[in-house]
């Protein structure tokens, strides 16, 4: 099997919750730290894997991006480090998965109706699903693996 095979079968699977807007889709054995927020938004958890969520990673989304994606349409991609604003495809997406080895991304997410902004770490090798009610509208790719 070859090395982007084995990694594709360790994103789409173990389905591992943390706090925030997120739910994420770990390899097998890896811990998560909680996300870091900017307000004190307490929007509940969605549990869902890349492979549950229809997304083929190792076909779609090749190191060393950080892709974003639609109900298993491809619609975005980023790999410069920094913080950058999404364009349409980006902010349409409800699902992201960071490619990188070493480098986690922030994700910046607001309410639909505009009342609250908070951001997320996407770790290196993982997948994410959005929490309905919010969208993404900007990524700071980092030089930490825990967005620090």
């Amino acid at each position: 099997m070859q090395l982007s095979q084995k990694r594709g079968i360790a994103l789409a699977t173990a389905t591992l919750s943390v706090g925030g807007l997120f739910a994420v889709g770990a390899a097998p054995g890896a811990a998560a730290a909680p996300a870091r927020t900017q307000s004190a938004a307490q929007p509940a958890v969605q549990s869902s894997s890349v492979q549950s969520a229809g997304v083929n990673a190792a076909a779609r989304c090749n190191w060393p991006y950080v892709c974003f994606y639609r109900g298993g349409s491809f619609r975005a991609a980023y790999k410069d480090r920094g913080y950058q604003g999404l364009g349409p495809g980006g902010r349409s997406a409800n699902h992201v998965i960071n490619t990188r080895r070493d480098d986690g991304a922030r994700i910046y997410l607001q309410r639909l109706n505009g009342s609250g902004r908070h951001w997320e770490c996407a770790r290196p090798g993982r997948s994410y699903t959005i929490k309905s009610g919010w969208r993404p509208y900007a990524i700071n790719i980092r030089n930490s693996p825990s967005c620090r």
